[in-house]
């Protein structure tokens, strides 16, 4: 018999890749009043590595303007003067305001949780355990039809995995 959904927890690599999946998991949210905690695992800790961690996660077109925007920051960062936590903190905050988790959202409880392991899918996990979430909502990067949708760290959650997984497919273009 299964349980009812009261808290998922919704990872995301802050990618357009994760767009499908955050819908997915914003009308949990909205239409049955499920707490949502939204995980990004960083497997790097140093800011320059950071640095490219965002650089390969968002494009570096995307990193580009988030940099050029936060010119001041991203200097104190390729100097070392910022942490990897205040450039975490940024990216997030610009992840919340692209996407509108922060606007409007009033009867969604967020909780937002951003954590350092160079095992991804151990990290969902361990987080999903945590929070006593009842179900984990992630995206690949391709339909399933077409393959290289389930990487290693959703191979990993899956296998794993003591509560529901939903992977949600990237979109294609057309029907995006």
């Amino acid at each position: 018999m299964s349980r009812p959904i009261r808290t998922l927890l919704f990872a995301t690599n802050l990618s357009e890749e994760c767009r499908p999946a955050l819908e997915t998991a914003r009308f949990f949210a909205e239409q049955f009043g499920v707490g949502v905690i939204l995980l990004h695992v960083i497997d790097r800790a140093l800011p320059s590595q950071v640095d490219e961690h965002f650089k390969g996660v968002l494009g570096e077109e995307k990193w580009a303007v988030l940099k050029k925007d936060h010119e001041q920051d991203a200097r104190e960062a390729l100097i070392g003067k910022m942490t990897s936590g205040r450039i975490v903190e940024k990216v997030m905050a610009d992840y919340r305001s692209e996407t509108g988790i922060d606007a409007g959202e009033r009867n969604v409880n967020w909780q937002e949780v951003v954590t350092e392991d160079k095992n991804v899918g151990r990290a969902i996990l361990d987080q999903a355990e945590e929070h006593g979430c009842d179900l984990i909502v992630m995206g690949s990067r391709k339909g399933f039809i077409g393959g290289n949708a389930v990487g290693t760290t959703i191979r990993h959650v899956l296998g794993k995995a003591e509560m529901p997984v939903m992977v949600v497919p990237k979109r294609s273009k057309a029907t995006a």
